[in-house]
């Protein structure tokens, strides 16, 4: 069979893959008839040869090229004649893909094909006096020649959806608040949200997870206390913020904790003010570009709201007073109440 994995996800594709390891049997005879190929350093010759190669002492083989289609893609991006070499190529590849054996699994993974090129909805030349038809991978999609998976990162929306449904299938409980948690704190990296789920289980011992068990064990939620003092802060809401500071301390919190804590979500806070001053005002998009995740983007985006740029790069340097301060005698716990009552104040950074 011939797979396409297109933008897949690397958490999912690496998955897939894994079954397609399996399904050859043997895991030691398995390694003998997996080949990879970079796409990058290959061409379609390779590409065929390496698939038609027959299994050893196995019944099947598994060939992985990655970044090959989206390589020939490319190539015509600056070329207009069909008469050009790299249209041989493609014509070379249509012609071989269904000629392939039934003993290889054959998988391309690449990152985007662009649908208007001749690549994916095929082209007419001129050979030997006749017009030939040559398919394109979405002709070989349709026939059934080429599988194409979809193993896309689920969006934010349907990502809830998706970590339920995972649990399920490795029989792990987990109530609705817990997967919203996850999902709100961990974002779209499925790698870390299946390694939070198994680590969970391993705790809750049989029982359901619940919203308690994430916060208590999943480091991006434990930082969800922090957010809530930065919450406070940016309202200039002081009852509220030393009923969170409170509640930072009754957990242990130490004060060089606490000032450090709070000094990453105001460096967040003016990152994520300067990245909202682009097109962008989607948390996932800002995530990337700002290298944080999701969560902490989420509301670190709320919050710069209430202030302007000059007002973070006071407080920071506020902050920088204080580290000082405890550093060289003041009482630590002191210094934090002050620093809290005065950033609830306006203006008084």
């Amino acid at each position: 069979m011939i797979y396409l994995f297109l933008d897949a996800d690397d958490y999912l594709a690496h998955r897939r893959l894994s079954e397609l390891k399996q399904a050859l049997g043997d895991p030691e005879l398995a390694d003998l008839n997996v080949t990879e190929l970079d796409g990058k350093h290959v061409d379609v010759s390779e590409v065929l040869y390496n698939a038609s190669v027959m299994p050893f002492l196995s019944d099947r083989r598994l060939v992985i090229v990655r970044d090959f289609l989206n390589q020939l893609d490319k190539r015509l991006a600056t070329i207009k004649s069909t008469d050009h070499p790299v249209y041989g190529e493609i014509i070379r590849l249509m012609d071989g893909l269904p000629q392939l054996p039934d003993t290889c699994d054959l998988v391309f993974i690449d990152r985007s094909v662009d649908k208007r090129r001749h690549l994916w909805k095929g082209f007419s030349r001129d050979t030997d006096k006749k017009r030939r038809k040559i398919p394109g991978i979405a002709e070989l999609i349709k026939a059934g020649t080429i599988q194409l998976e979809a193993l896309e990162t689920p969006n934010a929306r349907a990502l809830p959806g998706w970590i339920q449904n995972y649990a399920r299938s490795q029989e792990i409980r987990i109530d609705g608040r817990a997967v919203q948690m996850l999902a709100d704190y961990v974002g779209t990296n499925l790698r870390q949200l299946t390694n939070e789920l198994e680590k969970l289980a391993a705790y809750a011992a049989g029982r359901t997870i619940t919203a308690s068990d994430v916060q208590l064990l999943v480091s991006d939620a434990s930082e969800a206390l922090i957010w809530d003092l930065t919450d406070a802060l940016s309202q200039r809401n002081g009852r509220k913020a030393m009923r969170s500071l409170y509640e930072l301390r009754r957990n242990d919190a130490n004060p060089f904790y606490l000032l450090s804590m709070i000094a990453r979500q105001y460096r967040i806070m003016i990152k994520v003010k300067d990245a909202m001053s682009g097109a962008s005002v989607n948390e996932y998009d800002i995530a990337k570009l700002v290298g944080e995740k999701p969560y902490p983007v989420k509301k670190a985006m709320q919050q710069c709201r209430q202030y302007q740029i000059d007002e973070l790069e006071s407080i920071m340097e506020r902050l920088l007073n204080t580290d000082y301060a405890m550093k060289t005698g003041s009482e630590p716990n002191t210094e934090i109440d002050v620093l809290v009552a005065e950033l609830t104040q306006r203006h008084k950074v």
